[in-house]
């Protein structure tokens, strides 16, 4: 008997990223709390004139404003503009840091930031170079223990993103399709299975499809045998999945059709 899918769909992943620059506090400050308001466009309006007003000398270390997000998240913002050496979130403040291995790379993030504004949840990210040219951690501290693991899976998940593997990208026809399929509703299915990296929907010979990159061929295979053959809906859209010949996905968007879950900074 054929399950119906629908019934356990997980929760979504982090809200889509949508389409800066700031000084920073002091980060000896840490522990302190800033009064970020939940009004996001006074936020946003008060740190722009930040911006504006207060420039930094270039260096290795940029500093993020208006963020709340993760580590893995924060780092997966740098990810796309060169090598991480060091992360640091203040995240009651709703501020971050990136130490970047070179100036080059962090003037190429902050210069990304400056042309083209980029909201997280509905708040616009500000970034700026910082007024420190290192980022100095406490290794023993818990949250920069945390923090620097964030940062080697981040750069980890970036690299299988790149590269892929035999058998790490699932093909999946959806037939009898009766209601909409979308890039959400495949996440929220194979994510139960292990790590989604991307995820590319269109429809061929009047099929609507999908390819669907794991994290590895061992998650892949059984997703596969789990869900072959499986109803999303009673009665209906009915998954067919084989394993496809690619080993990784180039997904150029994220939107309604295409999903890089290791990029947050796509289109």
């Amino acid at each position: 008997m054929k399950r119906l899918l629908s019934n356990d769909l997980p929760s979504s992943p982090p809200s889509k990223i949508l389409a800066g620059s700031t000084s920073e506090e002091d980060m000896n400050n840490a522990n302190g709390t800033t009064d970020l308001s939940n009004g996001h466009q006074g936020s946003d309006s008060n740190e722009a004139k930040k911006a504006r007003i207060e420039k930094s000398t270039p260096s290795r270390v940029v500093h993020l404003r208006n963020i709340d997000a993760s580590e893995l998240e924060i780092v997966q913002f740098g990810l796309a503009f060169g090598k991480i050496t060091n992360v640091l979130n203040l995240r009651k403040k709703n501020q971050a840091f990136l130490e970047f291995d070179s100036v080059e790379h962090a003037q190429a993030m902050t210069d990304y930031f400056s042309s083209l504004p980029i909201l997280l949840n509905g708040r616009q990210i500000f970034v700026q170079f910082s007024n420190h040219q290192e980022l100095k951690t406490d290794p023993n501290n818990a949250n920069n223990q945390q923090a620097q693991a964030a940062l080697q899976s981040a750069t980890v998940l970036q690299e299988i993103s790149r590269i892929g593997g035999q058998n790490c990208v699932l093909r999946v026809i959806v037939n009898n399709l009766i209601y909409p399929i979308s890039v959400d509703t495949f996440y929220q299915i194979f994510s139960k299975f292990g790590v989604v990296l991307k995820i590319i929907t269109f429809t061929k010979n009047d099929k609507f499809q999908g390819l669907i990159q794991m994290k590895d061929a061992t998650i892949a295979h059984s997703a596969k045998m789990n869900l072959n053959g499986q109803n999303i809906y009673n009665g209906c859209c009915t998954l067919q999945i084989d394993f496809s010949k690619l080993h990784s996905l180039n997904v150029k968007y994220n939107n309604d059709k295409s999903r890089d879950y290791t990029n947050p900074i796509l289109p």
